[in-house]
C-alpha cells in the first residue's frame, strides 16, 4: 500500500512539473532593458577579486530627482552685510523724505547780499625816501553791505564777519586793510545794513601804482572789491538746523557804478560751491 502511495505522489509531481514546463515554454521571455538592476540583487563578484574591493550598492536606488534639495545656509557675515545695506537704504530714504517735506513746507531761499555803497573820505599819498620809488598811502573809507532774508518762516544767523577791502585791479590792486564786524541775526523777511569802516595809514605803494590809483580816483573809475568771511546758520524759531562757513565776494565795480546802483555779491561755501544771491 505504501509503495502505491509513493508511486502516485511521484507521478503527480512529475505531471505538475511537466505542466509548469509547458507553461514556461508558452510564456514569452521579457528582455531586461540595458542598465536594469534589481533593487535587492547582489553584484556579481568576478573571479579572483575580493568583495571588499568593490563598491557597496546603495541601500535603495531612488532617482536623484526624488531627493529633497538642501537649502543653502547663509553665513553670519553675509546676513550682517545685508542688514547693514537695508538699514542704510531705509535711512537714506527717510533723509530724502525729510528734506523733501522741509523744502515743500518752508521753501528756503538764499540770503540776498549787496554792496550798496562805498565812500572814500581820505585818500592821500605822501612821498617816501628819495630814490626808493615808494610812497605811503593813508586812506579812510566806508563800505555798506545790505543783507536781506527773503524767507517767510526761516531765519539766518551770522557769526562775526571778517571784512577785507581793496581798490584797483590786476597788478595795481592795493589793500585798504581788514576789520571784524559783530555777528547778527536776521528774522524772516528782515533787512540789515552792515557798515564797515576801513582805515589804512602809511602803507607803502610803488610809484606806478600811485599814479594809476590817483588817476582812477579822480575819474571815479577806481575798482572796489569787498570780501567778507563768516558762518551762516539756518534756523527755525530758536533752533539752528545747519551752520556752514561762507565767503561773500562783492564789488569788482567802479565808484561811478556804485553811485547809481547796488552791486550783487557771490556766496561761496565749501570752497567750491558758488551761489549768486
Amino acid at each position: 500500500m505504501e509503495k502505491n502511495r509513493d508511486h502516485q505522489r511521484s507521478s503527480t509531481t512529475t505531471t505538475g512539473d511537466e505542466e509548469m514546463a509547458a507553461e514556461t515554454l508558452l510564456k514569452p521571455v521579457l528582455q531586461k532593458p540595458p542598465g536594469y538592476r534589481e533593487l535587492h540583487s547582489q553584484p556579481q563578484t568576478p573571479l579572483g577579486s575580493s568583495s571588499s574591493t568593490l563598491r557597496r550598492p546603495p541601500k535603495h536606488a531612488i532617482p536623484a530627482s526624488f531627493y529633497p534639495t538642501k537649502k543653502k545656509q547663509w553665513s553670519r557675515c553675509r546676513v550682517f552685510c545685508c542688514c547693514v545695506c537695508i538699514t542704510v537704504a531705509i535711512l537714506f530714504l527717510l533723509l530724502i523724505l525729510t528734506v523733501s517735506v522741509f523744502f515743500l513746507y518752508y521753501s528756503p531761499r538764499l540770503p540776498v547780499v549787496r554792496l550798496s555803497s562805498f565812500r572814500v573820505s581820505n585818500f592821500n599819498f605822501s612821498g617816501g625816501k628819495s630814490g626808493d620809488g615808494l610812497s605811503q598811502l593813508t586812506a579812510e573809507a566806508t563800505a555798506r553791505l545790505d543783507f536781506r532774508n527773503p524767507n517767510g518762516k526761516l531765519r539766518y544767523s551770522y557769526g562775526n564777519v571778517d571784512v577785507a577791502v581793496s581798490v584797483g585791479e590786476g597788478d595795481f590792486e592795493t589793500s585798504l586793510g581788514s576789520t571784524k564786524v559783530k555777528g547778527f541775526v536776521e528774522k524772516p523777511g528782515n533787512r540789515t545794513v552792515v557798515i564797515v569802516p576801513m582805515k589804512v595809514k602809511k602803507q607803502q605803494v610803488d610809484d606806478p601804482t600811485v599814479k594809476r590809483l590817483r588817476a582812477e580816483m579822480k575819474s571815479k573809475k577806481l575798482v572796489v572789491k569787498v570780501t567778507a568771511k563768516t558762518k551762516v546758520g539756518l534756523g527755525v524759531g530758536r533752533r539752528k538746523i545747519v551752520t556752514v562757513g561762507v565767503t561773500i565776494s562783492c564789488g569788482g565795480v567802479t565808484l561811478q557804478t556804485l553811485d547809481s546802483k547796488m552791486t550783487k555779491c557771490t556766496i561761496k561755501m565749501l570752497k567750491w560751491i558758488k551761489l549768486h544771491s
